[in-house]
């Protein structure tokens, strides 16, 4: 009996032991490899958002409880801690030209312009912001508005295109011009002229061809040189959301015929989601690129966000932890790509023009007042005033440690569903940044042939048990240290981390 026990004891003991290195086996061979990939030929231009200025003109207008200090307390505030890179804004031509100043195109009556009304006093309060945070703004002015004189007789949507292209150039040079020359902001560096025109340059009820738009732009561009601020400014064209369907026909109409005239090209998508492959995101920024440095130009991801959108202003899944990892995966595919920067829509809930909750933007980093939610199923599950989303923290991520000027080494998984890259800041600092949407942890270790220190990096989880209170930033959990050119690290399931280096 007693020897049986032995015996037993001891198969048991050799089974156990063999499993054991079994698994420490299938351990080793399970670490995924990767090597940082020779650098992108871009320089990170920013990673921002969009703020259109509605806050003062519409939210501080309701009496659900916003108050002005709150711009202070709350939106500065946090765009500080984010370190907030870049904003794209909107404008629309009655704010500051309700009526036209005078018949003639080509010469402006200063005397006809509103530049003190609500709207513009809302402007202001964004630029000067940016101008106090050192953030680079794009102004988007929007098109023509239904019964505005710029659109008279013309007909079709929210924003529709110009009856004057004369009259609508005058417009915006007029605003560009007194932005710079008599508010004296310096944030100013780009302008779009309409927005996402392959469906809202609309004549007579139909989308307008390609080609009227790239007449404007050209219109535009021979205007602001006649005006003396054509090189005071970048023109950041296309502005198309094509990329909503998948295809690049906008783009590539627009950088055959604005080579000369563009500076930068822009799209914008919301087609990438949770079954969205690395693969497919890399895919289309790499044609936007192609097309764009075609004519020498870089491309920028102008709008971005996710694929579940219920019209223009919801998008399902805005509350879900998941979608931080989404948002961190699409942009990190993005650079990798090529991509000179992203700028996700948007910043902030808010009201735009129009009061209804219903037609309320609802797809910012953190929401409105918990009042203004009050007929949601999920009000009660509102902590606090401006809440931010997870997705908040997730973003914070990139615009905290990947900083202009930043080279860009992509890191290819070779798997769909995690992805990295690493980035060099201007300080020679590295950064490595990976989003992990697998339901599995991944192993890996870090070869950089372009990085010979051995120096210390602070690691930060995005992980749905670790989030930090409220709207404080995440922190360091720990450090790794790098040796001999090799990091090894663990990504948990569905996670976003990013490694600083000291």
């Amino acid at each position: 009996m007693k020897f049986t026990l032995e015996k037993q004891l001891r198969n048991l003991f050799t089974f156990l032991l063999v499993s054991m290195c079994s698994l420490l086996a299938i351990g080793q061979d399970s670490i995924h490899h990767l090597i940082v990939g020779k650098r992108t030929p871009i320089r990170l231009q920013s990673i921002g958002t969009e703020l259109d200025p509605f806050f003062f003109s519409q939210n501080l207008k309701r009496k659900d409880g916003s108050k002005a200090e709150d711009w202070d307390n709350i939106v500065i505030k946090r765009v500080q801690a984010m370190k907030l890179q870049s904003l794209r804004v909107m404008v629309l031509p009655q704010w500051y030209e309700p009526l036209n100043d005078d018949t003639l195109p080509h010469h402006i009556n200063w005397e006809r312009f509103t530049f003190n009304t609500i709207e513009m006093q809302s402007l202001y309060k964004v630029l000067d912001m940016a101008e106090q945070e050192q953030i680079r703004v794009t102004l988007v002015l929007w098109g023509a508005s239904p019964k505005h004189f710029l659109a008279e007789g013309n007909f079709g949507g929210w924003m529709i295109a110009p009856t004057d292209v004369q009259e609508w150039c005058e417009n915006f040079s007029a605003l560009v011009q007194y932005l710079l020359k008599e508010k004296k902001y310096t944030c100013i560096k780009e302008v779009t002229p309409i927005n996402e025109p392959d469906w809202s340059y609309i004549v007579q009820g139909k989308k307008a061809s390609v080609e009227e738009y790239i007449q404007l732009c050209k219109t535009l561009d021979m205007r602001f040189k006649k005006d003396g601020i054509r090189h005071k400014v970048n023109f950041n064209l296309s502005d198309n959301s094509d990329g909503n369907t998948g295809t690049h026909e906008y783009l590539n109409a627009c950088t055959d015929k604005l080579s000369d005239t563009a500076d930068l090209f822009n799209s914008h998508t919301y087609i990438f989601g949770y079954e969205t492959p690395n693969s497919d995101i890399f895919k289309w920024e790499c044609e936007n690129v192609r097309l764009a440095a075609i004519c020498n130009k870089k491309h920028f991801v102008g709008e971005f966000g996710g694929n579940q959108c219920i019209g223009a202003s919801r998008q399902k899944d805005i509350d879900l932890y998941e979608r931080g990892v989404l948002m961190a995966r699409i942009i990190i595919n993005l650079l990798n790509a090529g991509s000179s920067g992203v700028s996700y829509w948007s910043l902030i809930d808010q009201y735009y023009e129009n009061p209804s909750y219903d037609s309320m933007q609802q797809l910012g980093l953190w929401k409105y007042v918990k009042k203004a939610y009050v007929s949601e199923a999920y009000y009660e599950q509102i902590k606090t005033d401006y809440e931010v989303r997870p997705q908040y923290h997730a973003y914070s991520l990139f615009t905290r440690f990947i900083r202009p000027g930043a080279e860009i080494y992509p890191i290819f998984t070779l798997e769909e569903w995690y992805a990295g890259t690493a980035i060099r800041n201007k300080d020679r600092k590295w950064v490595y940044a990976f989003a992990n949407a697998d339901k599995d942890a991944k192993s890996i270790s870090i070869t950089n042939k372009y990085n010979k220190n051995k120096n210390k990096y602070q690691i930060y989880y995005y992980i749905k048990e670790r989030l930090p209170e409220a709207d404080k930033m995440i922190i360091s959990h720990s450090s790794l240290l790098q040796i001999n050119a090799k990091m090894k690290l663990e990504l948990p399931p569905n996670s976003v981390v990013f490694l600083k280096e000291e």
